[in-house]
């Protein structure tokens, strides 16, 4: 069975689209989202653009079904549930 992670397109991709949020978004919220995300800056402020402070801190707790019916904050020790997270991200609308 295929997995988010197995359309990830790589990390130069994933650098890219965080660049489209950092402009507009890296503010502190961003900065209060990832230390809900264990430091992870990037993932927080695509996060922020895509939800706000409030929903993203929500979210962060929440099993996701796209994520195998993990929360996000558990995929972050793991290289292959961050790119199942970085994939939940830039398919989020």
């Amino acid at each position: 069975m295929e997995q988010l992670e197995d359309e990830y397109p790589g990390d130069s991709d994933w650098h890219s689209f965080v660049q489209l949020y950092e402009e507009d978004y890296i503010d502190d919220d961003a900065r209060t989202l990832a230390k809900a995300l264990d430091g992870n800056l990037d993932m927080a402020v695509v996060l922020n653009g895509k939800r706000g402070l409030d929903e993203g801190l929500w979210w962060i707790e929440q099993k996701v079904p796209a994520l195998g019916n993990k929360r996000p904050a558990d995929c972050l020790k793991n290289p292959k549930l961050i790119k199942r997270l970085r994939m939940a991200l830039m398919s989020m609308p």
